[in-house]
C-alpha cells in the first residue's frame, strides 16, 4: 500500500501542475478590460458595421431573437471577402451571450461566435461554460469545448506566443527561485562544518591561521564582487564543495547551468518579442488568418522595401490583394516571388486562381498543370484544376471529374472542409494556398536563432561573439572580467587547491551532531556516527559520566533537528526534502511552489493579451489555481513528514528523562 500511495502521490502532484498550466493557457484570469466599441472597428466601409447596426436595431424592437439573419449575412460577407476570423464581432457576441438569462439564446450566440472566429479560444470557453450552466450533466460536451479552445490556442499565433512567453517566464522565474532556495538551504545545512573547520584553523599555527582568514575572505567575496543573490548562493555552495553529498553536488552543477542560461535567454526572448521580426510574423498571421487590418498590410508593404526577397511577405500580400479584389497588385506580388523562385508551386497555384477570377481559364489551367507537375501529391492543385476545366469547355467535364476524384484521394480533409463554404464567389470557388501556422511558428524560432545563434549558447572566444555569449556576460559591475566561464574556473581552482583541515574529511555524526575527523566510525549509507555514539548503541560505554554527556548532546541535536525538519517544510514546500537529503525531489517541489507564487504575483502575465478584451475562460479559474496550490502544499507537507532523513540517525532509545 505504501508503494501505491507514493506512486499516486507523485501522479497527483504532476496532475495539479499540469492543471495550473492548462488554466493559465485557457485564460483563467477574469475581469478588467474595456468594452469593445463599434466605433473602433475598421469594417464600416465593408458592410459589417451596417449589418451589425441593423441587428442591434432589430433586437431593440423585438427583443426576443438573436438576429440570425444579420449574423448569417455577416458570416457570408466574411467568407466572400476571404476573411477567416472576425475577432471583434465574435467577442461582441460572446459578451452579449454572457449577459443573457436565456441559455438557449446564449448557446446560439456561442455557435455564431465560433463560426465568426474559429481560431479564437475564448469563444469555445464561452460555449463550454454555457453548456455547463444549462445542463450540468453534459460534462463530456463541456470538456470537449474546452479542449477545442486549447487547440485553438495552438492555431492562434499572437495568443499562443504571448501566453507561451508568460508561461516560460513563470517556469524560468520558478527555476531561479528554486535554485536560490536550494543553495541557501544547503549552505545553512553545511555551514556548521565549515565554521568548525574555521575555528580549528584559527587555533592552529601561522599557516593554519592564514588558511582560516582565507576561509573568512571567501565568504565575503560575493559581496566584494557585487554578485546577485543567486550567484552568491552558488558561490557559497561551491566553497563548501568538500562537505556536500554526491546528490547535492549534482544539483549544484545542474543549477550552475540553469542560472547561466535562464536569465539571459529570458531577456533575449523578451527583446526579440518586441522586435520587428516578431511584428512581421504577427502581421503575416493577421493578414492571412485575421481581419486583414490595413496597418498590418502597410507594415508588410513597407518591409518589402528593405527585404525584397522575403517570400512569406510577398506571398501574403499577393493573397491579401487577391481577396480584396485588387488583382493587379496581387499579380505583381506573386510575380515577384516567381522571379527568384520560379518553381514555387503554391504561388503558381494561387496565380492560377487569380487568372480564373479574371475569367482567363486557359492561363489558369496551364498554371495548375505546372503546379501539379512540380508537386503531384497536393490535392488542392487537382481540385482547382477541376474547377477551371468546365469554365474552358463543358466537353472537359470528364477530365474535371477525374481531377476532382484525385483531389479527394490526396487531400480528403481539405476538400471536405472547403465544401462547407463552396460558392461561385472567386474567394470561395477555389482553394487558395496559405502560409501554414506551423511555418509561422518555425519562422519565429528561426528568426530568434538567427539573432542569437550558437555563439549565444557556447563560450566562443572570437571578438564578434564575446558580447553575445551567455558564458562571457559580465556578472560583476566592479570587475568586468568576472563572467560565468571565469567564475566556474576560479571556483573550481579554489575548491581543488584549498588546503586546511577540510582535506582531512570533516564530517558530522548523524546521532549527536559532533563534527570531527575521526578515521573510524560506523557508516550506514550516508549516516555516520562517532565512536562514542557507537559504543553507546552497542552498550559498551562503561564511563557513566561520558555516557550522560553524550546522551545530553544527542538530545539537544535531535531536538534541534526536529525543529528544523518541522519548520522548513511549512515555510518552503520542497525545502524539507532538501533538508532531509532528497535533493532532486526537493528541487522539483521548490520549482512548482515558486511557479505558483509567480502566478499569484503576475496574475495577468507580463505580456498583455493580443485580443482587445479581458481574458475570458473559466470564471472559477482563479479558485482552481488556489485549490490546486493548497492540495499541492498539503501533499508535499504530508509526504515530507513521512520520510526519514537520509543523513540523520534517529536514536533507537527514548530521550525522555535526559536532562539537557
Amino acid at each position: 500500500m505504501g508503494k501505491i500511495f507514493r506512486r499516486w502521490h507523485t501522479f497527483f502532484l504532476l496532475f495539479f501542475f499540469v492543471l495550473l498550466t492548462l488554466v493559465r493557457i485557457s485564460g483563467a484570469e477574469q475581469g478588467g478590460g474595456e468594452d469593445i466599441k463599434l466605433g473602433s472597428l475598421s469594417w464600416e466601409e465593408t458592410g459589417f458595421h451596417g449589418l451589425w447596426v441593423q441587428r442591434q436595431e432589430m433586437l431593440a424592437k423585438e427583443g426576443t431573437v438573436v438576429g440570425e439573419q444579420q449574423l448569417e449575412e455577416i458570416i457570408t460577407l466574411k467568407l466572400n471577402k476571404g476573411i477567416m476570423n472576425l475577432w471583434e464581432y465574435a467577442l461582441l457576441l460572446a459578451r452579449e451571450g454572457i449577459k443573457l438569462q436565456d441559455k438557449n439564446k446564449a448557446m446560439k450566440l456561442g455557435e455564431f461566435s465560433q463560426r465568426m472566429a474559429p481560431d479564437l479560444p475564448y469563444v469555445y470557453f464561452y460555449a463550454g461554460q454555457t453548456i455547463w450552466a444549462k445542463e450540468r450533466w453534459k460534462v463530456y460536451q463541456t470538456l470537449e469545448k474546452y479542449f477545442e479552445g486549447i487547440k485553438a490556442y495552438t492555431r492562434n499565433v499572437p495568443l499562443a506566443s504571448g501566453q507561451g512567453l508568460n508561461l516560460l517566464y513563470l517556469l524560468g522565474l520558478g527555476a531561479l527561485l528554486a535554485v536560490l532556495a536550494f543553495c541557501l538551504l544547503v549552505f545553512l545545512k553545511r555551514l556548521p562544518i565549515y565554521i568548525h573547520a574555521l575555528k580549528e584553523e584559527l587555533r592552529g599555527g601561522r599557516d593554519e591561521i592564514i588558511r582560516g582568514i582565507g576561509r573568512i575572505f571567501l565568504l565575503f567575496v560575493p559581496f566584494l564582487l557585487q554578485l546577485n543573490i543567486i550567484w552568491c548562493g552558488l558561490f557559497w555552495c561551491l566553497i563548501l564543495w568538500k562537505y556536500l553529498t554526491r546528490g547535492e553536488k549534482v544539483v549544484v552543477v545542474v543549477s550552475l547551468f540553469l542560472v547561466t542560461y535562464i536569465s539571459p535567454v529570458g531577456k533575449a526572448l523578451l527583446n526579440f518579442a518586441g522586435g520587428p521580426e516578431v511584428q512581421t510574423v504577427l502581421d503575416l498571421y493577421e493578414t492571412t488568418y485575421g481581419e486583414r487590418e490595413p496597418k498590418a498590410m502597410e507594415r508588410l508593404q513597407l518591409r518589402t522595401t528593405g527585404h525584397p526577397k522575403d517570400r512569406d511577405v510577398l506571398f501574403t500580400l499577393g493573397l491579401a490583394f487577391k481577396r480584396e479584389g485588387n488583382y493587379r497588385d496581387a499579380r505583381q506580388y506573386y510575380q515577384k516571388v516567381m522571379r527568384f523562385n520560379p518553381s514555387d508551386h503554391d504561388v503558381i497555384s494561387n496565380l492560377g486562381n487569380l487568372y480564373l477570377a479574371l475569367d482567363e481559364p486557359e492561363n489558369a489551367i496551364r498554371l495548375y498543370q505546372q503546379a501539379i507537375k512540380g508537386n503531384p501529391h497536393n490535392g488542392v492543385y487537382y481540385f482547382n484544376l477541376s474547377k477551371a476545366l468546365p469554365q474552358k469547355s463543358m466537353l472537359l467535364l470528364h477530365d474535371a471529374d477525374t481531377n476532382f476524384q484525385k483531389a479527394k484521394e490526396l487531400s480528403p480533409k481539405v476538400i471536405s472542409s472547403h465544401f462547407e463554404i463552396d460558392s461561385p464567389h472567386p474567394n470561395r470557388n477555389v482553394i487558395d494556398e496559405v502560409i501554414p501556422v506551423e511555418h509561422l511558428l518555425r519562422r519565429l524560432f528561426n528568426e530568434f536563432w538567427r539573432g542569437t545563434g550558437s555563439s549565444f549558447f557556447l563560450p566562443w572566444i572570437s571578438k564578434q561573439e564575446v558580447q553575445t555569449s551567455v558564458w562571457l556576460r559580465d556578472l560583476s559591475p566592479r570587475f568586468p572580467f568576472i563572467c560565468p566561464l571565469v567564475f566556474f574556473i576560479l571556483i573550481l581552482l579554489i575548491v581543488v587547491s584549498y588546503g586546511g583541515k577540510g582535506r582531512l574529511g570533516w564530517w558530522r555524526c548523524s546521532l549527536c551532531g559532533l563534527i570531527s575527523t575521526q578515521t573510524y566510525a560506523r557508516k550506514e549509507e550516508r549516516k555516520k556516527i562517532c565512536i562514542r555514539c557507537f559504543r553507546i548503541l552497542q552498550g559498551k560505554e562503561m564511563n557513566q559520566e561520558l555516557k550522560e554527556t553524550k546522551l545530553k548532546a544527542i538530545k539537544v541535536f535531535q531536538r534541534r533537528r526536529g525543529f528544523y525538519e518541522g519548520l522548513i517544510p511549512i515555510l518552503l514546500p520542497g525545502g524539507g526534502h532538501v533538508w532531509k537529503g532528497y535533493n532532486l525531489r526537493g528541487l522539483f517541489f521548490l520549482w512548482i511552489f515558486f511557479v505558483f507564487l509567480g502566478k499569484f504575483y503576475h496574475w495577468k502575465g507580463i505580456v498583455p493579451s493580443a485580443i482587445p478584451w479581458a481574458s475570458y475562460g473559466m470564471n472559477w479559474g482563479g479558485l482552481v489555481i488556489i485549490v490546486a496550490f493548497v492540495i499541492f502544499y498539503l501533499l508535499v507537507l504530508k509526504g515530507v513528514y513521512k520520510k526519514k532523513g537520509l543523513e540523520v540517525l534517529e536514536p533507537p532509545f527514548s530521550l525522555e528523562g535526559i536532562r539537557r
